[in-house]
């Protein structure tokens, strides 16, 4: 097992958007801004690092939601259409909430708005209770998810797969007609709360999978060694992607804050494993 992409979500706020670009480990920073600090940083990992962003209407502005303000920003680092900060960010929409389910719903129109506003090459869908997104049925769902996988070809879709959208997740894959090619997904049995599972389980038949689910500094190894086993009868050979959220927060004054020094505790333990791809470094 190699990995293609480490995913840090809930990117918001709280992160001045220079320390986000800059990296930390190729070169010692010199002592400037963080803004310039954080292109630097994005340079140096841009190969496999991801900004997870994430969106939900009614929660923009709040820990783990970028505000409304903050998301054209985001984009134009995405789009690398930033004068001031000469980087460019690897961003992942994570649709929660309404967004989630206009997706679900299949507003493909609604999902190009946000994706000329993020510049995001990839996209999770999180239809569940914790993320306020559910009610959806599972048939109309999969029609709908497959009308805007075709309509959106450049776009990698990720759906979220757990015990609440198992049947979403069979009628896609493993049903007569294939799924679409730019359709993969994200075993997160915690949907999105920061849970690690007793054992990983990567789906039969599925060959582009991720792993979610209580990552962070202090598991991030120990964990990539319990996927790794869990890929080697069927999928020794898989290139995956792991994604975090909640174990690369802390708290900064009583504030909920995106720790960019937990991230980069993780992203350096993992360039040091050698677990990632070659082509990545």
């Amino acid at each position: 097992m190699k990995l293609h992409t480490v995913g840090f979500c809930g990117v918001d706020d709280t992160v001045d958007l220079c320390s986000l670009l800059l990296w930390f480990p190729k070169r010692r920073p010199r002592r400037e801004g963080t803004r310039q600090q954080l292109v630097k940083l994005n340079e140096d990992f841009a190969g496999w690092i991801e900004w997870g962003v994430l969106l939900r209407p009614d929660k923009q502005g709040s820990p783990r939601y970028a505000s409304q303000e903050l998301l054209p920003r985001l984009g134009r680092l995405a789009r690398g259409e930033d004068p001031e900060l000469p980087g460019r960010l690897r961003l992942a929409a994570h649709l929660c909430g309404d967004d989630c389910l206009r997706a679900i719903n299949g507003d493909i129109q609604h999902i190009k708005e946000l994706q000329k506003v993020l510049g995001f090459r990839r996209m999770q869908l999180n239809p569940t209770k914790a993320n306020q997104a559910s009610g959806w049925k599972a048939v109309e769902a999969a029609a709908n998810l497959r009308k805007l996988s075709e309509a959106m070809p450049e776009l990698e879709l990720i759906l979220q797969v757990n015990e609440e959208t198992q049947e979403l997740f069979r009628l896609l894959f493993k049903g007569d007609v294939p799924p679409p090619a730019n359709l993969v997904v994200l075993l997160d049995a915690s949907c999105g709360l920061g849970l690690a599972p007793t054992s990983w389980s990567p789906p039969e038949g599925v060959r582009r999978f991720g792993f979610a689910g209580g990552l962070g500094p202090s598991t991030v190894l120990p964990q990539l060694e319990a996927m790794s086993r869990a890929c080697e009868a069927n999928y020794k050979d898989a290139v995956v992607w792991i994604d975090m959220e909640t174990h690369i927060r802390s708290k900064d004054s009583g504030r909920d804050i995106f720790d960019l020094s937990l991230v980069r505790v993780v992203a350096q333990k993992v360039a040091e494993s050698g677990w990632l791809l070659k082509s990545n470094l």
